[in-house]
């Protein structure tokens, strides 16, 4: 794929359309949520950095609702899905990206409080914004939602990531479950993206070389770019994917 090249007009479908996507403040997120804007859709932010929810809200006004939103404070999302509902009338779309990588951690060293948090931020808190999803319906008429995983789910992630791995499969499992229970209506996809070159990697690697090495791992020979991650989560919201809903998408570079 030429990475410069221009994705496909989704505007004819997303324009005026409210799309929520957690954790779009930064990374894959972001990406997703500039890929929608340029669509032409209306994008409710939820993340913890306010400083860059306030500048997405002064660069795209009344497009975008950013809200600073804690996804595994069950009281927290409630309140934030009303404002949507009152502002909006409700949601055509989610996606469920927000996540952490959390500490990493051997099982010689295991931390029950660590797992449990890695637990809520990842899993425990898709399940409960899709709840409060199907319940903020609205006339869109089909619904899509596109649930993060990772290629980790499937290889078991780096060694001391295996909470993160844990709910990346759980995901994974999480999306089939909710695609057969909100059929027809709701379509269900997740995407497993590979190694991804944003701000999570050095987070976790703390250094440029090591994560430039990883290219090796890859049959592709480079990282994915965040904006590879988007163009296939905005295909899987779209009708372009009338008849998807239930499947696990691999943007991995061939991992």
């Amino acid at each position: 794929m030429d990475q410069a090249m221009p994705g496909l007009d989704y505007s004819f479908y997303f324009r005026d359309r409210p799309v929520l996507v957690t954790g779009g403040a930064s990374g894959i997120g972001l990406a997703i949520v500039e890929r929608l804007l340029a669509s032409g859709a209306k994008v409710a932010i939820w993340d913890l950095r306010g400083d860059r929810l306030e500048a997405l809200a002064q660069l795209h006004g009344d497009r975008v609702l950013a809200q600073e939103v804690d996804v595994a404070d069950t009281d927290a999302v409630r309140a934030a899905m009303a404002k949507i509902v009152t502002t909006w009338g409700g949601l055509a779309h989610l996606v469920n990206n927000a996540g952490i990588i959390g500490r990493i951690m051997t099982l010689d060293a295991f931390d029950a409080d660590e797992f449990q948090r890695v637990l809520s931020v990842n899993l425990v808190s898709a399940a409960q914004v899709t709840a409060a999803f199907v319940k903020a319906d609205g006339d869109f008429g089909e619904r899509s939602i596109v649930n993060l995983s990772s290629i980790a789910a499937r290889t078991g992630g780096m060694l001391g990531n295996f909470a993160y791995a844990t709910t990346k499969a759980g995901i994974a499992t999480m999306t089939l479950s909710m695609s057969k229970e909100l059929a027809p209506k709701v379509r269900v996809n997740a995407m497993a993206p590979g190694i991804i070159d944003t701000e999570i990697q050095m987070d976790s690697l703390g250094d440029r070389a090591k994560v430039d090495a990883l290219a090796d791992i890859i049959p592709m020979k480079r990282l994915g770019q965040p904006t590879e991650v988007a163009e296939a989560a905005i295909w899987l919201l779209s009708p372009g994917s009338s008849y998807t809903t239930g499947s696990l998408l691999d943007v991995a570079g061939g991992r």
